[in-house]
Order: C-alpha cells, then sequence, then structure tokens
C-alpha cells in the first residue's frame, strides 16, 4: 500500500521549524510535537520537495515581539516628561495622571515616555483571582486609557516602554487565541499614535519599564548600565547620583501614575510600602547631556511640582 504523501503545507512548516530551531533536529521535532524519527522522516520528504532550501517568501519572519531599542536623537535642547505605573482600572483618571496632564501642558515637553503598566491587566494575571474583586474587562482598560490619553498635549514624540503587565493582554492572546491573533491584534494596535518599544535611548539616557531591583534599584540601574538609567516597576520615587571620575550619571525611579490604595494594589494587604505617587521629568541640552532630573511628587495629598502644588 503507498503512504499518501504529506501535503505541501507540512512540508514547509516542517522546514520553517529547522530554520526556528537553527537546524537542530531534536528541538524542532519537540516543537512539532512528533517523535524525532518522524520528524527526521518529514524533513527528508521536505528536501526532496524544496531541495535549494525554503524561497524566502516562505521562511519564517525572525524578529521581536516588541522593538527591543529605539532612539530619539535631541538636536536641540529638549524636555522629556516621563512617568508609568497607572494600572488603569476604570473610572475617572487618577489625581497624578491628571497632574502629569497639568505639568504637560505647562511645560509643553518634546517627547512624552509612558513607563510601561499603563493598564493592569488584573482578569488575565497568572495569578489566582480573589473572591469579590471588580477588575474590569482588559477591553475596559483599554477603553478607559483612550480616553485618558485625550488629556495630554499634542507631542511630537511618545513612548510607551512595555511593562509586565501590559505584555499580560499580548501574551494571554498568543496563549489562548494564536490563530486570531494577526484578526484581533495587539495592545500596540489599540494606540497606533504611540511608539511601543522595550527601551528608547535618548541621548545619553535610556528609558525602560524595568532593569536591575531591589531597594538600591535607582543605583545599581545607573552604575551597570553606564548611562543615565529611568525606570518605573517599583513604584518607588527617587533620583540616585552615580558620580566617579568620569561623570555623573542619575538613576531615576519615576513612582506610579495610579492611585497608591487603588484595588489594582488589593495585593498589598494595606501594608506600608515603598510606593509613591508621582513623575519624573528631565532636560537635556543639544548633544543629549541630561540636567539633574525634577521630580512632581504627593506632599500632604496633592501633587507638587517646582515647589509649589499643581491644584
Amino acid at each position: 500500500m503507498n503512504r499518501k504523501s504529506l501535503s505541501n503545507e507540512v512540508l514547509i512548516e516542517t522546514l520553517q521549524m529547522l530554520v526556528v530551531a537553527e537546524h537542530n533536529m531534536a528541538a524542532a521535532a519537540r516543537m512539532a510535537k512528533v517523535p524525532y524519527i518522524t520528524y527526521v522522516k518529514r524533513v527528508d520528504a521536505a528536501k526532496l520537495k524544496y531541495p535549494q532550501g525554503l524561497p524566502e517568501e516562505l521562511k519564517p519572519k525572525m524578529r521581536w515581539s516588541i522593538p527591543p531599542m529605539l532612539n530619539y536623537d535631541p538636536k536641540k535642547e529638549i524636555t522629556i516628561l516621563a512617568g508609568g505605573d497607572l494600572h488603569t482600572w476604570y473610572g475617572p483618571p487618577p489625581m497624578m495622571w491628571e497632574a502629569f496632564c497639568r505639568v504637560a501642558h505647562l511645560i509643553k515637553p518634546d517627547v512624552i515616555v509612558l513607563m510601561g503598566d499603563m493598564i493592569d491587566g488584573a482578569r488575565i494575571s497568572k495569578y489566582s483571582s480573589r473572591y469579590g474583586s471588580t477588575a474590569p474587562k482588559v477591553s475596559v482598560e483599554i477603553e478607559t486609557f483612550q480616553d485618558y490619553l485625550t488629556m495630554l498635549p499634542k507631542c511630537k514624540e511618545v513612548y510607551w516602554t512595555v511593562g509586565n503587565h501590559d505584555m499580560r493582554v499580548d501574551n494571554y492572546l498568543a496563549n489562548n487565541a494564536p490563530e486570531l491573533d494577526d484578526y484581533v491584534g495587539g495592545l500596540a494596535d489599540r494606540f497606533p499614535q504611540i511608539k511601543f518599544c522595550l527601551g528608547v535611548t535618548i541621548g545619553e539616557t535610556e528609558f525602560r519599564h524595568r532593569f536591575r531591583g531591589g531597594i538600591h534599584t535607582a543605583f545599581n540601574n545607573t552604575r551597570e548600565a553606564g548611562i543615565n538609567m529611568i525606570t518605573a516597576h517599583t513604584h518607588a520615587l527617587q533620583v540616585t547620583a552615580h558620580r566617579n571620575r568620569r561623570g555623573t550619571t542619575y538613576g531615576v525611579e519615576t513612582g506610579m501614575l495610579g492611585p497608591v490604595n487603588g484595588p489594582q494594589f488589593e495585593y498589598t494587604e494595606g501594608a506600608p510600602t515603598r510606593y509613591q505617587e508621582g513623575f519624573a521629568v528631565l532636560s537635556m541640552d543639544a548633544e543629549g547631556y541630561m540636567f539633574p532630573p525634577e521630580l512632581c511628587e504627593k506632599v500632604r495629598g496633592r501633587p507638587v511640582f517646582r515647589g509649589d502644588y499643581i491644584f
């Protein structure tokens, strides 16, 4: 009895997996979820079909799911507004987001960097849900943040350095409905006016959601990177200088734009934390040298910037 020949789709997929697995037959067989011998036979059949290898248009596109690093060249003196960890829930905008927008209208920044975790994604978290949780659907979080963004002034460039909570959206889609990813679209497709990335460099300064951790995050970030490092993730708000014979670099943790005691943070059980609502304003000269950072933070329950209450 003659065996039925493998379909063209299977042969193409076989060689594509071999490319992705860097020509490691065993790894490719595991990816294909077939016995090793079966996979080897498929490779032999595919090579008979495509003796010259797959044509370029059939080869898998090797790329990062999120651009790893973007670059902005200042070319002139610029001001940057950087804030993150909004963890959007629903309802009216939090006080610190309103302050962020008010300062944006005041200083008219050349660049705005949304430092990640702008949405929360509580309902698609890997952690178990809490009884009585009021967590909204992801669609509600996205629509709410889209409304919040209309409060900002127009800006030359807006970046979103993707955080671990933001990643929940695309990861959930990839794991639960991979066949619909092109049809449904990811988080970045909902915000076409913003440049999504894992990090962005502006002059001698790098912005990303997270780098190192711990109580000395800001210091360790700039020491190990060797440049100014601006991060979020810890919900702490601080500036730490690292000085040596080459000069001074700064590590900045941008605090959080969300409310410290919001339902998003029920996991803290109401215990004292290092969390602090706030954000950072950064200025650079035409060569990309960053001046000492400025912070906005809550004092006695009200946002303060440059020595005065914002409202």
